[in-house]
């Protein structure tokens, strides 16, 4: 990795991990700051005089408080659509591997089970196949899209919500009890926040495999958690966590 293009536009300081109580005596003089996975608000802003840019090498920022930003004229960029291609594939692999059950099959094979069943068959955990299924997906920006192509693409039928509804988005309510698999992929503001519980879940009647892609505080963990050890989901990914 080069830092040249920083390097050519004036003094760069690097720091290859930054720890909470580091982050205001690093960017004090700063005038830009580049970061990642580094929360920053009024607590360690305030004595950063010179700060006139914030660069979020990621899609999501929420872990700049945009407000504060906006009080003190620091500008705040992140980098739209860097990452819409792997996060829909890590999507797709999470969804496939879930309705094909292919850790439990694996094992099955591996463990000598296979070869001591005499039996050419493995009836459990169940399989099903992805065509035919309703995958919703809830938040349609370039993430969604490029899940809804690859579910088309497996033969679901796709359904999703979006911000402003274009006359083809459903309602959430909706999304809920028709899916058979649910992916979200929505930033997380005071909207979207636990956006996903227990009343959400009771929605689902299809007991869907739901895949949550896009920030651990979207969904109520606990909820999730009580939904898929009581049966009510077929299954769970997850790629984010509300602490990392």
């Amino acid at each position: 990795m080069t830092f040249e293009p920083f390097e050519r536009l004036g003094e760069t300081i690097i720091y290859e991990k930054t720890l909470p109580d580091e982050t205001a005596h690093r960017i004090g003089d700063a005038d830009v700051v580049v970061l990642n996975k580094i929360k920053v608000g009024e607590n360690n802003l305030s004595q950063a005089e010179n700060l006139k840019l914030i660069c979020v090498t990621a899609t999501g920022y929420d872990n700049v408080d945009i407000e504060y930003c906006k009080k003190r004229h620091i500008a705040v960029c992140n980098v739209v659509g860097y990452s819409s291609a792997s996060v829909a594939q890590v999507t797709a692999a999470m969804a496939l591997s879930l309705v094909c059950h292919i850790p439990e099959y694996d094992d099955f094979t591996k463990s000598g089970r296979y070869t001591k069943s005499s039996i050419q068959n493995m009836l459990e955990p169940v399989y099903f196949e992805l065509t035919g299924k309703t995958w919703g997906i809830i938040g349609m920006g370039n993430i969604g899209r490029a899940v809804g192509r690859i579910a088309g693409a497996l033969g679901c039928r796709v359904v999703y919500t979006r911000n402003t509804h274009d006359g083809k988005s459903v309602d959430l309510k909706t999304l809920l009890s028709e899916s058979d698999i649910i992916s979200i992929h929505v930033p997380l503001t005071e909207k979207t926040y636990k956006m996903i519980g227990n009343k959400e879940l009771d929605l689902c009647r299809k007991k869907p495999v739901i895949l949550n892609v896009s920030r651990g505080a979207v969904c109520d963990e606990a909820a999730l958690c009580a939904a898929i050890k009581d049966g009510r989901l077929s299954g769970l990914g997850i790629d984010v966590y509300s602490e990392e």
